[in-house]
């Protein structure tokens, strides 16, 4: 019986260690692999030197500069084009105001023309 506890636990334990992968990779397809913490410990072929970090890093500085620059040229197209269309409904506002304005004129003028012309027929009269 004491055979089976060390026997059982023996296998216990091969079992947990069965199924680790020996690289670092949680197994979640979402997460990238964990990187070695130090350089020492990457292997040779995926070493690079200092300067070849600097270059992919200038890359790399280069290319969000770019995207920046991309981003910030289409968000001055879409202020333009708001303040555009913005300008457009102020122009149209200002002309129906406009034309309200001199509708309402015709008609005071109208009206006065017409009293105008009341008076004058009742002077007539008389």
């Amino acid at each position: 019986m004491a055979d089976s506890k060390s026997d059982g636990g023996s296998s216990k334990d091969a079992k947990a260690h069965k199924g680790t992968p020996l690289t670092r990779v949680s197994g979640r397809p979402w997460k990238e692999p964990k990187r070695p913490a130090h350089r020492s410990m990457m292997p040779k072929a995926l070493r690079r030197s200092y300067e070849q970090r600097m270059q992919q890093a200038r890359e790399h500085r280069a290319l969000k500069q770019a995207e920046h620059e991309l981003r910030a040229e289409k968000a001055a197209e879409k202020a333009a084009h708001r303040e555009k269309l913005a300008e457009r409904r102020k122009k149209r506002e200002d002309k129906l105001a406009r034309e309200r304005y001199e509708a309402e004129m015709s008609l005071r003028k109208r009206t006065r023309m017409k009293r105008k012309e009341l008076r004058a027929r009742a002077h007539a009269k008389h």
